[in-house]
């Protein structure tokens, strides 16, 4: 190869593989110095690359010590050859001198060609790991490549993606070939390139959709404060209106619920709750149950515990299949969440009035410090009853003794 031919070569793998010039330079440094230790036995000194653009030119220096008589051509050139170059150079004195790659032998050239071809290939690497690496946190096309028991190759076009067991989501089926969407959760470099790690179940995933959804989101007008989720059967995904006259819930689900069933494309069957958010304890409470109607929340501040009355026939609603309604909400809220229905309540009212020491003051007073049913007087002890207008230690003590009575005799039925 020609130091002429080396522009070219550079200038379409520059184009070709948005490689840096300067980048490649380097890799080429790197070549020749191999190719030199090849050829000579040893690296070269001060070695340069010049490039002259205009006549589409390398020029490759490097410094050799002015013998007598030359025993290593890499190191050495001769007086008279130097001074052909400069005629003030002397014995022993090192000068620059520009190498020709025709004079490598043909090992040489191919080692040097070859550590370069590998150079190119770990820079491609290099730049498409940093690549990548601007982009996590942001959402990412592919195709789905195959699926395994343990994970999903999906295909990013320069570089595949892998969706690992734990980031795919339960109640899906990745098809080849299929078109998806996915959070590009981490970017390593590994030997064999950059490993990208994508994500359906992460918070983030769901937060990423709607920024592309919802123009308001991306425009500061509508902020989500926060999502919880349980991945492929129920997310909660909070939010909050900066514009009094934007209706943030309203935003989120689009006319005709357009916005939200874009959203819905990419999580399969899993079903997203738009919750808007309430600094009011009580008002967050009930709005973070939805889609289940609430009659009544009653609070405790300082246990951060929350009692919720629900109809008979929304209980079941707002728990949720196992569990998940009320367990997302309590995440949401940060508040622990006892839901009971107004059959249950009234049975536990006819229990409560069973107890010695419980009249109608007594009863009023009671519910008023949120005390709906045995368990929750069994809860707050002789200490809670306490506080309760009309009750004394005494009429504590009795109440409490009872209320052991009526649990083991429930047991023993």
């Amino acid at each position: 190869m020609q130091n002429s031919d080396l522009l070219p070569l550079l200038e379409s793998i520059e184009r070709e593989r948005g490689i840096a010039r300067s980048t490649l330079l380097e890799g080429i440094k790197e070549a020749l110095i191999s190719a030199f230790r090849k050829r000579y036995g040893r690296a070269p000194r001060g070695l340069r690359i010049i490039l002259d653009e205009e006549k589409g030119q390398f020029k490759i220096l490097v410094k050799k010590v002015t013998v007598k008589k030359v025993k290593n051509y890499g190191e050495e050139i001769s007086l008279k050859e130097a001074k052909k170059m400069a005629e003030s150079v002397e014995l022993g004195e090192e000068i620059e001198v520009e190498v020709n790659l025709v004079e490598f032998s043909r090992i040489a050239a191919s080692t040097g060609k070859y550590v370069m071809m590998q150079q190119i290939v770990e820079m491609e690497k290099d730049q498409l790991c940093r690549e990548f690496k601007e982009r996590e946190d942001e959402i990412i096309s592919g195709t789905v490549r195959y699926q395994t028991n343990h994970f999903v190759l999906v295909d990013l076009g320069k570089v595949e993606g892998i969706l690992l067991e734990r980031e795919c989501l339960s109640n899906r089926r990745y098809k080849q070939g299929e078109r998806l969407l996915a959070y590009i959760l981490r970017v390593t470099r590994e030997p064999k390139g950059p490993r990208i790690v994508l994500s359906q179940t992460h918070p983030n995933f769901l937060r990423r959709l709607f920024e592309v959804e919802v123009p308001e989101i991306g425009e500061g007008i509508v902020q989500i404060r926060q999502i919880k989720r349980d991945p492929g059967r129920r997310a909660k995904v909070v939010v909050e209106s900066m514009d009094k006259k934007v209706d943030p819930v309203g935003a989120c689900v689009g006319l005709r619920g357009s916005r939200i069933k874009a959203v819905l494309r990419e999580v399969g069957s899993e079903r997203i709750d738009i919750i808007k958010y309430s600094d009011n304890p009580a008002e967050f409470i009930k709005n973070s149950l939805k889609p289940a109607e609430i009659r009544q929340v009653k609070i405790n501040k300082e246990k951060r515990e929350a009692k919720v009355i629900v109809s008979d026939d929304q209980l079941s609603l707002a728990i949720g299949s196992n569990g998940e309604n009320v367990k997302l909400a309590a995440k949401l809220t940060n508040w622990q969440i006892d839901i009971r229905s107004l059959k249950q309540i009234e049975k536990e009212a006819d229990l409560l009035e069973s107890l010695p020491g419980i009249g109608g003051k007594t009863l009023i007073a009671l519910r008023e410090k949120g005390f709906l049913t045995l368990k929750d007087i069994k809860r707050g002890g002789v200490e809670g009853l306490l506080k309760v207008d009309g009750v004394g230690p005494k009429t504590a003590k009795r109440i409490l003794e009872k209320l052991k009575e009526i649990s083991l005799q429930g047991e023993k039925q």
